[in-house]
Parts: structure tokens; C-alpha cells; sequence
């Protein structure tokens, strides 16, 4: 009878162990569900803060319609976007009022040297390619001009006349439009590949514009004028010359085929960081390079 009851007790220890184990091991399983259902997914910090632009009226519009879309995804984000020139722009961003420095040339060797004395390391990021194109009439018979003819034209006055350039077909005083090339990074360029120097004076008489998307409307208004402007602004309302038997166009500018190809930047204190790294990394991706397309310029990617 003893040894009956001792056999019982074992089996009752056994079964409530086992019952034990199995409440344990649910317990568990429910503490586990519990915790993955409760433990909420890693948000990422919304962006905040503000992001200040000044420099190249070219790159603009490129800044301007990024920023739209970058605030629209990103609310906490405003911008202070102005636009004036590339060498009036480094001017503010040297002087610390700026996070961003639009260009359309590297800088020059006296702005690399107010940033080192500064502290500053002026890194320049690749956004977009351009071209500077000159323009006439829509009724001028001229249609290709060397560089030469151009110098003649611009900086030693060899060229006065239309005369002179179309065998008599075309008469009247040239009409002379420039940008001041202390500023202008489209000046800059512009006579540094007809004269090899930047810093040439042009000839007497000239008209200066600024910013240079008002050359359209002053071409377009003045039958005997000439004048250069970036190839995004020209439209049917004037006519786009040819430079040395060269058209620019997306190719011609990408193979530097083109004697006026250059390139757009956003220059930066050292390589961009926090905020100023997402919005131009933005720039860099396949919707930032589809607004610079759409803005009339040729992406890089």
C-alpha cells in the first residue's frame, strides 16, 4: 500500500514539473510577443534648420526649384535663396553670411586666399554642366563667328560693322552687350576663351547687362546688337550662333568640343555637411538632376 502511494506521488511531481515547464515556456512566448509588438520601428530625425544661398544667377533657378521640392519633403526646412552673381555671392560666403555659394567657375586665387585666412576650405561640388552661347537678331544673316571675329568684335575693335562680316549683306554698327567679368563667372569665361585672359578690357562703347538673362529681351529688341548669355535662358525670340563652325548642344558641350563648355558648382565650407549635405545630395540624385534637365541644363548622371 506504501510503495503504491510513493508511485503516485512520483507521478504527480512528474506531471506538475511538466506543467510547470510548459506554462514556463508559454510565458515566455508571450513575454516575446509582447516585446516585438510593442517596440516601435527606428524613426529617423526629421530634418530641421535653415539653408542660406547667394552667388551665379545661373545656377539659380536649378537652387531655387530644388529647395520647393526639398521643403516640401522636409517642412522643418526653410531657405534664404538669393541670387546676384558667382564673384558677389563668394563675397557673402567668405563672409560667413551664407551656407551655400552658387558658381559657374572655380574660385579665383585671391578668394582661396581671404578662405585660408579665414580658416575656410572652399570645396566646390559638381551639380550640372552649361554652355555660354552668343546671340543676334532673329533677322541677322550672320550664323557662325570664329573666335577671332568675335575678339575683333568685343575687345580690339578690328570689327565695327556687319558689314565687315557678312560681305555687305547686313549693315549697321555693331551693338555691343557685356557683363562685368569681376562678378560675372559667365564673363569670366566668356573672355578668358576669346582673349586668354579674364581680365581684358573690352573696346570702348559696350553696354554692360547684368544679370545676363536680360540680354534676350535686349537682342531681341535691337536688330544690330550682339551679346553672350547662357545657353538656358535663349529661346526662338533670338538667334544662337555658332562658334568656329561649332553649334553648342548637349554633346557638343559634354565633349568640351564646345569652346564655351563649363561647369556649375555649389561651393562649400570643406565637403557639406548635415543639412547643406542632404539638400545638395538631393541635387545630386535622379529627382535633383531631373529638375536640372527640366531648368535647361545637362545633368551629370
Amino acid at each position: 500500500m506504501t510503495g503504491k502511494i510513493q508511485t503516485g506521488k512520483k507521478k504527480f511531481l512528474i506531471v506538475s514539473l511538466l506543467i510547470f515547464a510548459i506554462a514556463a515556456l508559454m510565458a515566455g512566448c508571450v513575454e516575446k510577443a509582447n516585446v516585438e509588438q510593442t517596440s516601435a520601428p527606428e524613426v529617423k530625425e526629421e530634418l530641421k534648420g535653415e539653408i542660406k544661398m547667394d552667388g551665379s544667377t545661373t545656377v539659380y533657378p536649378i537652387a531655387l526649384q530644388a529647395s520647393k521640392v526639398f521643403m516640401k519633403d522636409h517642412p522643418g526646412v526653410t531657405f534664404d535663396l538669393r541670387q546676384s552673381s558667382t564673384g558677389e555671392g563668394l563675397v557673402r560666403f567668405l563672409a560667413g553670411e551664407t551656407n551655400i555659394s552658387d558658381a559657374t567657375r572655380p574660385p579665383k586665387d585671391g578668394e582661396y586666399n581671404i578662405a585660408k585666412n579665414k580658416g575656410m576650405i572652399l570645396h566646390m561640388t559638381l551639380i550640372a554642366y552649361d554652355g555660354v552661347v552668343v546671340i543676334v537678331h532673329s533677322s541677322n544673316p550672320v550664323s557662325d563667328l570664329t573666335i577671332d571675329q568675335i575678339k575683333g568684335i568685343y575687345f580690339n575693335g578690328s570689327i565695327t560693322d556687319w558689314s565687315q562680316l557678312t560681305n555687305g549683306a547686313k549693315k549697321g554698327k555693331i551693338n555691343i552687350y557685356n557683363t562685368d567679368p569681376k562678378i560675372s563667372g559667365t564673363a569670366e569665361l566668356f573672355n578668358k576663351v576669346i582673349t586668354g585672359n579674364d581680365e581684358t578690357p573690352y573696346v570702348s562703347g559696350t553696354t554692360k547687362i547684368h544679370p545676363t538673362p536680360l540680354n534676350i529681351p535686349t537682342i531681341m529688341n535691337d536688330p544690330n546688337g550682339i551679346a553672350y548669355t547662357p545657353i538656358n535662358w535663349v529661346n526662338s525670340s533670338v538667334k544662337m550662333l555658332k562658334l568656329s563652325g561649332i553649334m553648342p548642344s548637349r554633346s557638343t558641350i559634354l565633349d568640351t568640343s564646345y569652346p564655351l563648355a563649363r561647369k556649375m558648382f555649389m561651393i562649400t565650407n570643406g565637403p557639406p555637411q548635415g543639412l547643406t549635405k542632404e539638400y545638395i545630395n538631393f541635387i545630386l540624385s535622379r529627382d535633383g538632376q531631373r529638375i536640372v534637365e527640366e531648368e535647361g541644363f545637362i545633368p551629370i548622371i
